[in-house]
C-alpha cells in the first residue's frame, strides 16, 4: 500500500473510485493535487497543513466541527464519523494497522453497497 495516498482526513486514495478511474471526473489524489481535488478546495487538507500534522487524528483539536462537517453528500455524515474512528485507531495502532482496517472496511462496503 502506498502511504503517499493516505489523506489527512482519513481517506485512502487507493480505494477511491475517482482515483481508480471508475467514476468521473478522475482525480490524481489529495497530495498530488495539493488540497485541490476535483470537487474544489479541501479545507481539511489545508487545516492539517496549518496545524503541521500528518493526519487530523494527531491534531489537538480533533475531532473538530470542520472535520465532522466535511463529508461526501452521497455518503452522508456517517462517513465523517467513520473517519473519526479510523483516525483515532491510526493514532493509537499506527499507520500499517490503520491501512489494514481501512482496506477491510472498504472490501466490506464493496460487498454490501
Amino acid at each position: 500500500m502506498d502511504e503517499a495516498l493516505l489523506t489527512p482526513c482519513g481517506a485512502y486514495c487507493g480505494f477511491c473510485p475517482y482515483f481508480n478511474r471508475q467514476r468521473t471526473p478522475f482525480c490524481s489524489g489529495c497530495a498530488s493535487q495539493k488540497g485541490q481535488p476535483f470537487h474544489g478546495t479541501c479545507k481539511v487538507y489545508f487545516c492539517a497543513k496549518e496545524h503541521a500534522v500528518e493526519h487530523c487524528g494527531l491534531c489537538i483539536e480533533f475531532p473538530c466541527d470542520l472535520f465532522v462537517g466535511y463529508y461526501d453528500p452521497k455518503q452522508g455524515q456517517r462517513g465523517a464519523f467513520m473517519r473519526v474512528g479510523l483516525l483515532a485507531y491510526r493514532k493509537k495502532a499506527g499507520t500499517s494497522k490503520f491501512v489494514e482496517m481501512a482496506k477491510k472496511l472498504s472490501d466490506e462496503e464493496a460487498k454490501n453497497p
